[in-house]
């Protein structure tokens, strides 16, 4: 009993450990031939490895499917660290799994043999034996899964999980079931194990040796694990083969002062007594191997190629195996890029060329400085830039760049502007006799002025009159002779004068002069208008007869002739002919001329009505002046009377009025045409007379009584009376009375 309550005393010391968790790395073991003492087995794993195999459920399973012996791990009874006996793997690690060979380990020397097998192994169900597990919850990182090793180690590879628990309770790993032995009263069964514990053949390994023979008691007694998983005390100045284990290296290579053809290569320092590192760095055309003994940690590189990518590894060197490598990948800094130029401008585009820099390159950078959002990447040595602004100030940055982008080259720019863009809406506007005013409209974009170039075309020769350069969007060109032909050209300018706008042309004309001596040469139905044209220059005469009365256009024609004849018109009227001058859309100032066509006289006048005061009388137009309006000038005489009144009429009636009674009048009627007149039409007519009653005495005296007497006599008397009145009341010519008369004899 005693020996059965000092190891359950064993499992409570070592089931209050608490197991605390920082990381999770990737273990490597390697298997030692070389057979020693379980002391120069751990110094020679502490100065090539890390130190002694800690063993789990995990890495048992691994371990021995390449045992073909026992070999020493890192447990012994005591450690030099004032820990409690069987408490800690020599790494440091609690032990918190046990795979015991049955019976043991021997914790005493037995003073009554008994059947210690039985009573070690016979545990209740609830009992915490050497196979007990908890619930923890266990953490894991997946891990590098790259090994590396020498030819003479044998490598596994494991991922070791700790698990952290606060409590006091065993941490044992829940993968403990496929290498932990199985604990019965009975014949006892191990993996790899071929025979009960009873039968005394426990499997010994390939070379024939008995790994169990061992059946005394050791005071400090090494562990060493048999081939098929079992744990069994040994002395420790046995020579067995032996398990090393590392933690996987990962170091951290860096690249710092790239340059065109330089950089500096920095690792991490190897775990351990590191011997020394070997380099290799690789690219498409450069391969370099070197053993760097230094403790200093950097190298420099050189002569390398711009603008390339190299591969690097740095392999620390541990008892003359590599360590796994630090691996860094990067690119040199790129050339600058030479000749860059401007192949062509347009108002919203530029076009770039460039020669390719020294070394390599994967990619070109555009960039149009101060615009954060005009860039663009190109692969080969040429570039349009678009979405600029017409008339723009621009400068552009290229420089090469590697394909991940990690390092560019130095930067070359070039400064330019776009083309301005093509003024609009120039045309000629306050248009005077002898000059000519231009304006535009400013074009989309920038601009710092206008160039304008005028000049004037006459006969088809052109001659210049100036080139200027202006600011504002408005010109004159001034001092021209009438009627000139002026073209303007306009471009928008850039400051420096590198690119100029598409050229807009206009043509203007000053206004021709107006003809001089204009005549008018009349007939009754016809005018002819001649004149003298102006100076300088003009295309055609526009001629424009109208009705002056009524402002009626008659006719417009337009000739190159200094005459023109109107035909077919009214006699008697009056015209106005007016001759313009025409250069293009460009008119002189009219001249205007009126004049009468030659009158006609009226037709058919007549007496229409009379009395003793009154007389109206009418008549018709002339055929040539009927259907327009003419004046008719009225006229009356009285001979005896001595009276004459004219009066102008449209009509074609007249009355007048306030006549002698009794009296014979003569009528004309002529048509007046300014200052001509019409030959008359004439007629007469007498008025109603007032009888008025006049008797005259004559006495007859006679030397003879009997002539009184005569009749005969008395008519010679009154036939000279007739003649004696009618010369006084009649007229001459014609005969008609001038006046209402009779005489007659009346008997006393």
């Amino acid at each position: 009993m005693g020996r059965i309550q000092h190891l359950i005393l064993w499992d409570v010391f070592l089931v209050p450990a608490v197991l605390v968790v920082c990381c999770v790395a990737e273990r490597q073991y390697f298997l030692q031939s070389n057979s020693s003492t379980w002391e120069q087995a751990r110094l020679h794993c502490q100065a090539c490895y890390k130190e002694m195999v800690s063993l789990t459920p995990d890495n048992i399973q691994q371990l021995v499917q390449n045992l073909t012996s026992s070999y020493w791990v890192g447990l012994r009874k005591t450690m030099n660290n004032g820990s409690f006996p069987w408490s800690r793997w020599s790494n440091g690690d609690p032990l918190t799994f046990q795979n015991w060979y049955p019976g043991r380990p021997i914790l005493s020397k037995p003073k009554n043999p008994v059947n210690i097998f039985n009573n070690y192994y016979s545990i209740r169900a609830n009992d915490c034996g050497c196979c007990c597990t908890n619930n923890s919850k266990l953490t894991s990182v997946p891990p590098v899964t790259t090994s590396y090793g020498n030819s003479t180690d044998d490598l596994f590879t494991e991922n070791v999980n700790v698990a952290a628990s606060s409590t006091m309770t065993p941490a044992v790993t829940t993968k403990v079931t496929k290498m932990t032995s199985v604990m019965t009263r009975g014949s006892t069964f191990f993996t790899g194990v071929t025979g009960g514990i009873n039968g005394t053949n426990m499997t010994s390994g390939t070379n024939g040796t008995n790994e169990t023979e061992t059946d005394v008691y050791i005071e400090e007694p090494c562990i060493a694990m048999l081939s098929f998983g079992l744990w069994f005390d040994k002395i420790c100045s046995e020579l067995l083969p032996y398990i090393c284990y590392e933690d996987r290296f990962y170091g951290n290579a860096t690249m710092t002062n790239k340059t065109l053809h330089n950089a500096t290569l920095s690792w991490t320092r190897g775990p351990g007594d590191i011997s020394g590192y070997r380099v290799e760095v690789k690219s498409t055309d450069y391969n370099l191997t070197l053993n760097h003994s230094s403790l200093n940690q950097t190298y420099d590189l050189s002569n390398l190629t711009a603008g390339t990518q190299y591969r690097v590894q740095v392999f620390p060197i541990k008892c003359g195996r590599d360590l796994n490598p630090q691996n860094v990948s990067f690119y040199t800094k790129p050339g600058v890029i030479q000749k860059l130029s401007v192949t062509n401008v347009s108002e919203t585009s530029i076009s770039l060329s460039w020669l390719a820099p020294e070394g390599n390159r994967d990619l070109y950078n555009i960039q149009v400085r101060g615009e954060p959002d005009l860039k663009m990447t190109t692969r080969t040595e040429s570039a349009l830039v678009k979405g600029l602004i017409p008339g723009g100030s621009y400068t552009l940055e290229v420089n090469a760049e590697v394909e991940d982008k990690s390092i560019e080259g130095d930067r070359r720019d070039i400064s330019f502007y776009t083309k301005p863009g093509k003024v609009s809406n120039l045309k000629p506007s306050a248009l005077t006799k002898d000059s000519v005013d231009f304006q535009w409209e400013k074009p989309t974009g920038n601009t710092s002025g206008y160039r304008v170039h005028a000049w004037r075309e006459e006969n088809n020769i052109t001659s210049d009159i100036f080139w200027k350069n202006v600011t504002n969007t408005r010109l004159t060109v001034g001092n021209q002779s009438s009627g000139a032909k002026i073209w303007l050209s306009v471009v928008a300018l850039v400051p420096d004068g590198s690119v100029e706008g598409e050229r807009s042309i206009e043509m203007g004309l000053t206004t021709p002069g107006k003809v001089t001596d204009l005549l008018l040469v009349i007939t009754a139905n016809t005018i002819t208008a001649t004149w003298t044209p102006p100076q300088g220059n003009y295309e055609a005469f526009s001629v424009q007869l109208k009705l002056t009365a009524s402002n009626e256009e008659v006719k417009t024609q337009n000739t190159s002739a200094s005459q023109l004849s109107f035909t077919n018109l009214k006699a008697g009227v009056e015209y106005a002919v007016t001759v313009t001058t025409l250069n293009g859309y460009l008119k002189s100032d009219p001249e205007t001329i009126r004049n009468f066509t030659l009158p006609l006289p009226p037709q058919s006048a007549k007496i229409d009505f009379f009395n003793k005061s009154h007389v109206t009388l009418s008549w018709k137009a002339p055929m040539e002046s009927q259907g327009v309006q003419i004046t008719y000038l009225v006229k009356y005489f009285s001979e005896f009377w001595n009276d004459t009144q004219t009066s102008e009429t449209y009509a074609t009636n007249y009355t007048f009025h306030e006549l002698h009674a009794g009296t014979n009048y003569n009528f004309e009627v002529r048509v007046k045409a300014g200052t001509q007149e019409s030959k008359p039409t004439e007629t007469s007519q007498t008025t109603s007379a007032t009888v008025r009653v006049r008797t005259m005495t004559m006495a007859c005296s006679s030397s003879e009584p009997s002539i009184c007497e005569n009749s005969g006599e008395r008519t010679e008397v009154l036939k000279n009376l007739k003649t004696h009145f009618g010369k006084r009341f009649s007229k001459n010519e014609t005969g008609v009375d001038m006046v209402f008369w009779e005489l007659e004899w009346r008997e006393a």
